[in-house]
């Protein structure tokens, strides 16, 4: 036994002494001398492999602490004691492997190397008799030197060197409680994920027997729901981090459960293929580490779509007949939760992009090529053990559960003899159909995922605006220095609407809708605001009125910041848009009433603007029928008078006359006119530019989301200068930056300047 502690403790001088000089006398970037840390930690893992697989665990074969124990019946407290030495062994060793990766970017990972994976491994190197017996059985010591006591002497040794130089090199450490509680509640994460699956065996036996994790029993159903919580738990737990941290988390989780779920596998193991990882689940085990290791796009999409799918019906009618604590039975859930949840976690967590059509067919055709494998190796290996059913294509496992027919597709074979005493049997009807219902399936999975996804983004928008809201709340209370919040924001603007560097890009485009848009209208005014279509009329109106968000600038409708004070600007706005949609099911009436309501208007008030529009608009023996029952320009002349009932300081309207009739036409300036007239603001979008030059005082012209000119119609007829010209001119002959971001002052400007000098 002094031989191991010999190995162990020579090895952790040697790598240690070896790592001070290196790190002391070599004159490297940092970045550099990381390296040799990496090179250690992979060094380690190799370490770790070979007496992971070096020989079977014979701990795993213990019942409740004493049934087949290696330390006998009455060593109940040193068996309890070794699985607990297992278990924080594997916690240790993830946390190391991992930390030379990490450790600039995960800040938590250093305190808990020096405090959590010193302690463990100092305890191994003083126990390392009883870890010796652990795996090798009662008279482990009494066999001479065995490879696997060599390798878990070598890794003890190994790990306490790169602890020491974790502390030779963060040798400082500031406690203080709020970080000592994450600390500690981070460390219980991880040791919860590396529990080793042979533990509640080893502890408690088999666990009730009344317990059924199949046949949906409460209990099946119970651990069918646990995969839902627990992704919902990593993904809330997580999604506030950074990419580093998140992967971090993501490749602890994943580099643990592989590791406990392979504690089966021996050299042995990779000479016999009947053994080999080969079912749909198994495989996602070493695919997820591989993937948020080196990042393999084509590789992930196979999990996501296919291993999932899988997962989630092996989880519905699993395969097993272990009691709920026994190791098969523990491998068995452990394996499908991290097959099912993690591809779900990693995208849900954006350490992807979202899957296109493009990644998914990727993935149909990872899908084929291991089909065609498993299909191939399962009527080949059969010849050598009957129980071979790799993806349960071989057997009647799937097939009994969907009943009679599905049975009867399998007495439809092929048997191949590619050589004497070798048959291949093939089920062509029963495989293709299997194959085929699983690609269908999959397409559902594709609808399944862009269904969270646009709820996903339904709520992130949610809460990011909220979030938005409370914080626009604090900077207006400041700014208001202590005025109450319902006053304007801008007490000089309470007549005005105004656009400062307002500019909006869409999420979905590179370019900008609008971009540096100035503007400053008076109330009085009609102003009306020209352009082709897709210049960005509508965007500025809709951000005017609220409807879509502002990507920088700001915008004041009477004094009232429009992200700031959402409610206040829209008390004081009337909006007709392009394309309205109201409740047809009310008459004109109540719908009117409806909009007044909303506004808090009296009814008085009401009463007489609701008289004076439908006597001005021609309305009186309509207004009291059903909406569904009038005419286009009925329904226009029901959204104009809903958006004049409160009287609004600034009416804006997007194309109102579009399928108007002419006297329609005529009411509908009229009104605009004596609204203006009234001291308010009218903001008028058309095409028809003989209607804008007769009637507005003011007018711009905007052109790909860049306002070219605003000038008043009374400077442009002293000039004797046409407005349809100018427009056409603006329009054809203006050349728009592509790259707005490089401009020095707005078009507006540029070009007004022109016009009225």
């Amino acid at each position: 036994m002094i031989t191991y502690y010999l190995i162990a403790v020579i090895t952790a001088v040697v790598f240690s002494i070896g790592y001070y000089l290196l790190n002391k006398f070599i004159k490297a970037e940092e970045s550099k001398k990381a390296w040799i840390l990496k090179g250690v930690a992979l060094l380690f893992a190799v370490v770790f492999a070979l007496r992971y697989m070096g020989g079977k665990i014979v701990l795993k074969d213990t019942y409740g602490l004493n049934i087949r124990s290696p330390f006998g019946t009455k060593g109940q407290i040193t068996t309890l004691f070794s699985i607990f030495s297992v278990w924080f062994t594997l916690t240790a060793y993830t946390l190391l492997v991992l930390y030379p990766f990490f450790k600039t970017k995960v800040g938590m990972i250093t305190p808990l190397v020096k405090f959590f994976a010193t302690a463990v491994y100092l305890v191994d190197l003083c126990t390392i008799n009883v870890q010796i017996q652990a795996m090798g059985g009662a008279d482990a010591l009494n066999k001479g030197i065995t490879l696997q006591a060599v390798f878990f002497a070598l890794e003890t040794g190994i790990a306490l060197s790169m602890c020491f130089a974790v502390w030779l090199n963060e040798y400082k450490t500031r406690f203080h409680t709020k970080r000592f509680i994450k600390g500690v509640g981070i460390l219980l994460g991880m040791i919860a994920v590396s529990i080793p699956v042979f533990t509640l065996q080893v502890i408690f036996g088999t666990g009730p027997k009344n317990i059924s994790l199949k046949d949906f029993s409460a209990q099946h159903r119970l651990m069918l729901y646990g995969a839902f919580v627990v992704l919902a738990l990593l993904i809330a737990l997580l999604h506030k981090y950074d990419y580093e941290r998140k992967r971090f988390a993501l490749l602890y989780i994943a580099v643990a459960t592989m590791t406990t779920y392979s504690y089966y596998l021996t050299y042995e193991s990779f000479l016999d293929p009947t053994t080999w990882p080969l079912h749909l689940c198994n495989t996602a085990m070493y695919i997820i580490p591989l993937c948020l290791i080196f990042k393999l796009n084509k590789v992930f999409y196979f999990t996501l779509f296919i291993n999932v799918l899988g997962a989630f019906f092996a989880m519905a009618m699993p395969n097993i007949d272990s009691y709920c604590f026994e190791t098969e039975s523990v491998r068995f859930w452990a394996n499908h939760y991290c097959a099912f949840l993690m591809p779900i976690a990693i995208i849900g967590l954006k350490m992807y992009e979202r899957p296109k059509m493009k990644l998914f067919t990727y993935s149909l055709i990872g899908f084929f090529f291991y089909y065609a494998l498993v299909l191939i190796m399962n009527a080949y290996l059969t010849n050598f053990d009957e129980g071979v059913d790799f993806f349960f294509i071989n057997s009647d496992f799937i097939a009994e559960k969907l009943g009679k027919w599905a049975l009867d597709l399998r007495d439809f074979t092929w048997v191949l003899t590619p050589k004497e005493g070798i048959e291949m049997t093939i089920y062509p009807v029963y495989q293709s159909l299997y194959f085929l219902v699983y690609v269908v399936l999959s397409f559902a999975m594709w609808f399944l995922y862009e269904l969270a996804f646009n709820v996903e983004d339904l709520y992130v928008d949610i809460y990011r605006r909220n979030k938005k809201i409370k914080v626009d709340r604090l900077a207006l209370e400041v700014s208001l220095a202590g005025r109450n919040i319902a006053e304007p924001f801008n007490m000089d603007g309470i007549n005005k609407l105004i656009l400062r560097n307002f500019s909006k890009q869409y999420a979905s485009s590179d370019v900008y809708a609008v971009h540096n848009a100035n503007l400053e209208i008076e109330g009085g005014q009609i102003f009306g605001f020209l352009g082709p279509n897709g210049a960005g009329k509508s965007t500025i109106i809709k951000s005017i009125v609220g409807i879509q968000g502002i990507s920088s600038g700001s915008i004041e409708v009477c004094g009232y910041d429009v992200e700031k004070q959402p409610v206040g600007a829209k008390l004081q706005t009337g909006f007709v848009p392009d394309h309205y949609a109201l409740y047809e099911n009310l008459t004109g009436r109540e719908y009117v009433n409806y909009i007044a309501d909303l506004y808090n208007v009296s009814q008085e008030d009401r009463t007489k603007r609701i008289d004076e529009y439908v006597e001005r608009f021609r309305l009186q023996g309509s207004f009291d029928n059903p909406i569904k029952t009038y005419s286009h320009g009925m329904k226009q002349k029901i959204t104009i008078m809903s958006a004049l009932v409160h009287n609004p300081r600034l009416w804006i309207l997007d194309e109102p006359l579009t399928g108007l009739d002419p006297e329609s036409i005529f009411q509908v300036k009229e009104a605009m006119k004596k609204h203006a007239k009234e001291g308010n603001i009218v903001f008028f979008s058309s095409h028809i530019i003989d209607v804008v030059e007769r009637i507005c005082d003011r007018i711009a012209i905007i052109k790909k989301g860049h306002i070219l000119c605003e000038t008043s119609v009374k400077a442009l007829e002293e000039k004797g200068i046409q407005l349809e010209k100018l427009y056409m001119d603006m329009i054809e002959n203006t050349d728009v930056d592509s790259d707005p971001i490089k401009e020095d002052k707005s078009f507006s400007q540029n070009v007004t300047e022109g016009v009225e000098a």
